[in-house]
Parts: structure tokens; C-alpha cells; sequence
């Protein structure tokens, strides 16, 4: 029997631009700010015209997980849609040589490699200007038996609920692993995409999931409050393990009715916090993925980000298995 790999992730496969910008210039694009917005091809070209892109760097929200699982030595798999262009082609050597297995390769014909545009201010807020691109084509035929089972936990991205033919695949990815014997895990995404999909989001985790990650403003959204002592009262009512990012002041992660408080590693200085929820859950999923404790679980998840969040881009700088 083959060992099993630690996650196989679902998400949006794209590649993170990187360009520094204030306030003004993400209002002046009609973009709102420290979220995600949905562009089109033309905007992409437009704004990758208009700015100094400072990296590029492998991405998605998923995929940034996965990076963070092998930098701290774990491994595992991504399932997500890209073309064989100049982005996909930066991908897909960025991918495997983490050591991550990309099993569906350059399977878009047309649609060109998704990429996020990723305007960072002084201050670390980060707006994300998105271009789905491949990523929104994935689709039940996409997912195999072979490419998904024989991993420990299946991690699904709340992006990908946008498009229905991306439901489909992560509703047949969810029937592989569970019958795999995988614990299934869902990172909620974003606060308006809780607002477009709550009521489905919220029978998916009722009925296929046993980890969910959130931050304050999304655990609130999907408990239809602003109290986060409500939103915790719901997330105990969940009967899962449900993980809330609260920015400085931490983590708290809930099971039952057991609140585990995670205090956030010391950081110098905030340089730019895109991909700290992400690198979190790298962490964290890590850990569960190794037999550590929910608490160790949390140390490794706010490790991770504390890490990330010091330098430009959703990439460690330095091995996060050196800093455990």
C-alpha cells in the first residue's frame, strides 16, 4: 500500500503580480479595496501596462497553501486549470519544483493562465484585481479517481463556488476523498462570496466538511452578525473544526464547544499581508496532516503567516520547517 501524501488541493491556478500602489490608485481604478475583485483580459492588460509589476510569484489561494505545506516539508498535489502561455508555463515550473504534483497540466486550449494583480499599500492592506482566466474552466471531467485519492485531507477553495461546472468538480472531488477516508477542509474565501453563496456554503459544510478556515469578517458573514461572540456561538454549533483568524490578535480555533486562543507570533514590521490567511492554513493543515494537536496545529498556522507577512508576495523566504 502507498503512503499517503498530505493534502490535494482545489483551486484557481494563477500567478500573483505584485505592484505597490496608495489608497487613491485602487479607487481610481474602481476597484474595492482590500478585497477581491473579478476583472476581465482587458483590464489585466490594462493594469499590467499601467504599473511597475515588482514580482510574479505562483498563486492562487489554494495554491499559495500548497507552497506553504512544502516549504515546511510537507507534500501533496494541486488540481487546478492553466495554458500552456508564458503564465502557465511560470507556474507550472514554480509548482514542481516545490515537489507538488499538478496532474491535470496544460489542459486549457484557448483561455489563457489566470493572474492576480496584487495592489500593496505601505501599510501591508492588499486589494486583489483578478483574472480568473483557465481557472474558471475546471470541470467534473477534470477530477480522476487516481489523481485524488490516496492523500490525508482534501482542501477546497470557496473561489471556485462561483462557477457551476467548478461546483460540480469539487462535489465529485468531495465524494472521491470522503469515500478515501480524507478529512475534507474549505477555506470560505472571501467575505462576498459568503454574501453570494451563503445558503450553499452552509449545507456543503453541514453535510462534507470537517474543517473550515475563516477570518473575522467571514465567520461573522456566514452567522449573519458583526458580533464575533455570535459568530463563535455558531461556529461551536457547527460540530467541526472551525478556524478563525483575528488578525493581531491571533487565532481562535473552535471543536465542539472547546475555544482554543492562538496568540500571533511578533512581527517587526507589516510589510504586506497578502496570503497570511492562506500560509495559515498551510500550517495548520500541516500539522493535522503530521498527528499534531489542534493547538500545535494553531502554533504552525501562526507561524506561517507571521513569516509571510514581513516581506512582499504569498512565498516564505525561508524554509517554514526551519522555523518549527
Amino acid at each position: 500500500m502507498k503512503t499517503k501524501l498530505d493534502i490535494i488541493g482545489i483551486g484557481n491556478a494563477m500567478v500573483d503580480a505584485i505592484v505597490s500602489a496608495t489608497p487613491e490608485e485602487v479607487e481610481k481604478n474602481g476597484l474595492i479595496r482590500d478585497s477581491m475583485n473579478l476583472i476581465d483580459e482587458d483590464q489585466k492588460e490594462f493594469l499590467h501596462r499601467s504599473y511597475t509589476i515588482q514580482e510574479m510569484i505562483g498563486g492562487g489561494s489554494v495554491g499559495n497553501t500548497m507552497f506553504g505545506i512544502t516549504s515546511f516539508e510537507g507534500n501533496g498535489s494541486f488540481i487546478g486549470k492553466i495554458k500552456n502561455d508564458t503564465i502557465g508555463q511560470f507556474l507550472m515550473k514554480d509548482m514542481t519544483r516545490e515537489g507538488l504534483k499538478f496532474p491535470l497540466g496544460y489542459t486549457s486550449l484557448n483561455t489563457p493562465t489566470g493572474c492576480c494583480t496584487l495592489f500593496v499599500e505601505k501599510d501591508g492592506t492588499r486589494t486583489m484585481s483578478t483574472f480568473l482566466g483557465a481557472g474558471t474552466l475546471i470541470g467534473p471531467e477534470d477530477i480522476k479517481k487516481e489523481d485524488v485519492t490516496n492523500h490525508r485531507i482534501a482542501y477546497l477553495e470557496g473561489y471556485l463556488w462561483d462557477n457551476k461546472n467548478a461546483k460540480k468538480a469539487m462535489k465529485k472531488m468531495i465524494d472521491l476523498c470522503k469515500a478515501d477516508q480524507q478529512q475534507i477542509a474549505l477555506t470560505l474565501s472571501d467575505q462576498f462570496c459568503i454574501d453570494r453563496h451563503r445558503e450553499s456554503f452552509k449545507q456543503l459544510i453541514e453535510n462534507d466538511v470537517d474543517i473550515i478556515f475563516a477570518n473575522r469578517d467571514e465567520i461573522c458573514s456566514m452567522a449573519e452578525t458583526s458580533n464575533i461572540d455570535k459568530a463563535i456561538t455558531y461556529a461551536k454549533s457547527l460540530g467541526i473544526i472551525a478556524v478563525i483568524t483575528i488578525g493581531e490578535e491571533g487565532s481562535l480555533i473552535i471543536h465542539n464547544d472547546a475555544v482554543i486562543e492562538i496568540a500571533a507570533k511578533p512581527v517587526s514590521k507589516i510589510v504586506d499581508v497578502t496570503g497570511a490567511g492562506d500560509l495559515y492554513a498551510a500550517g495548520f493543515l500541516f500539522g493535522l496532516a503530521k498527528g499534531k494537536s489542534l493547538e500545535e496545529c494553531g502554533q504552525y498556522g501562526s507561524i506561517a503567516s507571521a513569516e509571510i507577512i514581513s516581506h512582499f508576495g504569498a512565498r516564505p523566504e525561508v524554509k517554514l520547517s526551519t522555523l518549527i
